[in-house]
């Protein structure tokens, strides 16, 4: 259990594929979508209220805007502010969402439920089999996460996870082979209902995307196209805000005193983005080091897309600090997975 996730609301079938992220409960039993949220108590309620400003004079300014709040918990008896939302924003209900997926997890059984935070994602997984990629066995899953913070949709992504070290190849790709993203506005209901009637088209989805990534064995990449890979995984680190707003001022254009300030911030600014920078290189080295692992460990998939994809993925899921937070499943570190898997296939 991991201190990122929501009191206890989390439940699985198998410890290992989801980073320590959930408990275990028996395989055996076939769970679906409506019993597993139960069972990892996220069926909470979320509401749209709107936003008010009051004045000290007692008047009371419409925002325009509206909070995403959640009912409290017997863990958590306060409501709970997600986020903050515009008027066409629509709440998908734990409730609505298990009853869309429960005719689905029939046949591919819930693997895992969970929240995050106080509530601002949920998610299951639900089970697919298995195949080989590569030559090695993968268990594949469905990942289906709603985002209740405002900032994201609700998407389905089809992830396959390597079996010999449980690394977590897909969850953060936008690519239409893979997933769907659904906003959340006033047809999402329809929407998620339209989307999840074509889960009968799995099985042929799934074929695409292991074929694709088998396609990523089968050419040794050049050490320039190795690094555009990296690259695009672990861009250069952004500039503060305040270092690019003063990059084009001189000293001939503000009072000395001022420019002296500049200087100052500047260097500060400077430092900071080379914090930033030096961390980002850490983080690629490490991967460049997990790239040289893979290689004596296969060397017939040596420095070929499926190697470098396969790097990053394993620093990612494994790098420090990844059990206190989501973001090995959403958020930066799928965000790089994802970017390292669209430059590989491009390679390809």
């Amino acid at each position: 259990m991991t201190a990122s996730l929501f009191g206890d609301r989390f439940v699985g079938r198998r410890e290992p594929a989801w980073h320590r992220l959930g408990t275990v409960f028996p395989q055996e039993e076939k769970v679906t979508a409506t019993e597993g949220m139960k069972k990892a108590d996220i069926m909470f309620g979320i509401d749209k209220h709107p936003q008010i400003v009051k004045m000290e004079d007692g008047t009371e300014l419409d925002t325009g805007s509206y909070a995403v709040v959640r009912e409290p918990t017997h863990d958590d008896p306060e409501h709970k502010v997600l986020a903050t939302v515009g008027k066409e924003w629509t709440c998908l209900q734990a409730s609505e969402l298990g009853k869309m997926l429960d005719p689905i997890s029939e046949q591919f059984p819930i693997e895992t439920v969970g929240a995050i935070g106080n509530g601002e994602k949920i998610f299951l997984t639900m089970d697919a089999g298995t195949s080989t990629i590569a030559g090695e066995d993968h268990e594949l899953y469905w990942l289906v996460a709603d985002h209740r913070d405002g900032t994201g949709a609700m998407s389905i992504a089809f992830t396959p996870v390597r079996v010999v070290c449980q690394n977590t190849l897909i969850t953060g790709l936008k690519s239409s082979k893979v997933s769907v993203n659904l906003r959340h506005n006033r047809s999402i209901q329809t929407d998620a209902s339209f989307y999840l009637d074509i889960f009968n088209q799995m099985a042929r989805t799934q074929e695409n995307v292991v074929s694709a990534m088998d396609t990523m064995t089968k050419t040794r990449l050049k050490s320039k196209e190795v690094e555009k890979i990296l690259t695009s995984a672990y861009p250069t680190a952004s500039s503060p805000t305040r270092l690019k707003l003063s990059a084009n001022i001189s000293a001939d254009d503000v009072p000395s005193n001022v420019w002296k300030r500049i200087l100052t911030d500047k260097k500060e600014q400077k430092e900071e983005w080379q914090k930033r920078q030096g961390r980002v290189d850490r983080i690629k080295d490490n991967a460049k080091e997990r790239l040289d692992v893979f290689n004596q460990e296969f060397p017939k998939l040596s420095n070929t897309s499926w190697a470098v994809y396969n790097a990053v993925v394993e620093t990612e899921d494994y790098r420090r600090g990844h059990t206190a937070s989501g973001t090995t499943l959403f958020g930066g570190r799928a965000e790089a997975k994802a970017r390292a898997f669209n430059t590989a296939l491009e390679l390809v």
